[in-house]
């Protein structure tokens, strides 16, 4: 029982890598934020920001601040054009 969580993600973040990727993260952890670190990770494609959306939505759903940082230029590309979770 914390008040954050950090989630430091590593490698292509891709469409074949989706049940992995969702996989990774504790939905029914008490936390009050979670940050969800992509400086080592690279977006791919419109599934793996759907994926990412997935993440940040459920956590939402259940009162948890989210913050997404250290995107690389065509990541962040990719999740302004189509993401649909809100950018902190």
């Amino acid at each position: 029982e914390g008040t954050a969580r950090l989630y430091d993600l590593r490698g292509q973040i891709f469409f074949s890598s989706s049940e992995k990727f969702m996989q990774g993260f504790d939905f029914k952890e008490d936390v009050k934020d979670v940050i969800i670190d992509l400086t080592h990770s690279h977006i791919w494609d419109v599934t793996s920001v759907a994926m990412l959306d997935s993440v940040v939505n459920k956590f939402q759903k259940n009162s948890v601040n989210v913050t997404v940082r250290g995107l690389n230029e065509a990541s962040s590309i990719m999740i302004d054009k189509y993401g649909t979770h809100a950018r902190i």
